[in-house]
This record gives structure tokens, sequence and C-alpha cells, in this order.
């Protein structure tokens, strides 16, 4: 599977602990997504992993219609063509373990996706996608960044809090499919407003 490197792309190096108490070197590369075989890839995972994530707070069809809706190859496409969306793969030793979806409005920008494989959990990888989520904003000067995650999704929402986030706002969100959930508007402010 090859996928084409593009300027938009961050390689971190850093070091981790194994369960041998060795020290080795781990690489992650974030590139940016913008043909239809890199959608499809992210509409892969987005299948495998949205379903382990919120099958268990949501009912799996909510799940099935999100995906539809707002992960399939053709519903990514239209987000970055006419939505000012942004779409990243992230790799893990040359393996697609993950992806982010971000989207640009004026001074704010909306993390409005950040997804890893579970077997990838803990490598600090969230970490990184975060760190340049945070250069990105810097560099095109936005505000703030903001993002919407699930109340019963305890494990990211304190990510988000370790990396300098705030809960501005408890929502809810209804869907056309008439299923509802409780979601946290997070935001981290970058310059004062």
């Amino acid at each position: 599977m090859l996928i084409r490197k593009v300027s938009a792309f961050l390689h971190a190096t850093f070091h981790t602990q194994t369960a041998g108490k060795h020290l080795r070197k781990m690489m992650i590369e974030i590139e940016k997504a913008d043909n239809p075989t890199e959608f499809k890839i992210i509409q892969k995972l987005a299948t495998e992993i949205l379903h382990k994530v919120y099958d268990p707070i949501i009912p799996a069809e909510h799940t099935d219609y999100f995906l539809t809706e707002f992960q399939s190859e053709n519903a990514i496409g239209n987000q970055i063509k006419n939505e000012n969306f942004g779409y990243f793969l992230l790799n893990f030793k040359n393996k697609n373990v993950g992806y982010l979806g971000i989207q640009t409005l004026n001074k704010k920008l909306v993390l409005s996706k950040l997804y890893i494989l579970e077997s990838f959990r803990g490598l600090k990888i969230g970490k990184k996608a975060l760190e340049y989520v945070n250069g990105f904003a810097m560099d095109n000067g936005i505000e703030k960044i903001e993002l919407i995650v699930n109340q019963q999704n305890k494990n990211a929402i304190d990510i988000y809090l370790k990396n300098g986030f705030k809960i501005v706002e408890s929502i809810i969100n209804s869907f056309p499919n008439g299923h509802s959930v409780e979601d946290y508007k997070m935001e981290k402010i970058l310059k004062s407003e």
C-alpha cells in the first residue's frame, strides 16, 4: 500500500520503554490524505475503530449511521472539497494505525476526528497527533481549537484535559436518524480573543 508523502506531515521520533525495560526508537508520521485510495484507508480504519469505541456507549445502529454519513470514502471527499476539512493518516512504523480530521473555520480549528487502533494506544501517537494539530493551528493564525467528545468517553476526555483543553459546555447532539448523544464541547485557546 503506497501512500504519497506530502508537505503536511510530521516526522517525530521518540523513545518508549518496552516490557523488557529496554528503550527503542519509534517512528510516527502524519500524512495528509488527499485521494480516494487514502479516503478508503480512513473508511476502513473508522469501521474497525468506531464500533469498538462507541458500541459500548451508544447503539451500534448509530455507529453504522455515523460511519455511512461522515466516514465513508464519499463523505470524506465531500468534507474536504466543500467543508474546509483536512484528513490525515497516522502511521506508526509504516503501518496506518489511525487518522485525524480537522476543519478550519476562520480563526477556529475544529478537531473533528482523532482515532487510533486499540492495539496502538498508549504509544504516544495521540499526543503526537495533538502536537501536530497545535502546530498546524499556530502556523495558520488559529486562535482556538474546539472539539466535541462523548461524555462517556472518559479516556479521550482525560487526554484532552492533559493537553490543555477545557470543558466549556455540555450539549446534546441530535441526528437525523433519531438518535441523540450527550457530549462535551471542549476548547483550547491559543491566543487571547
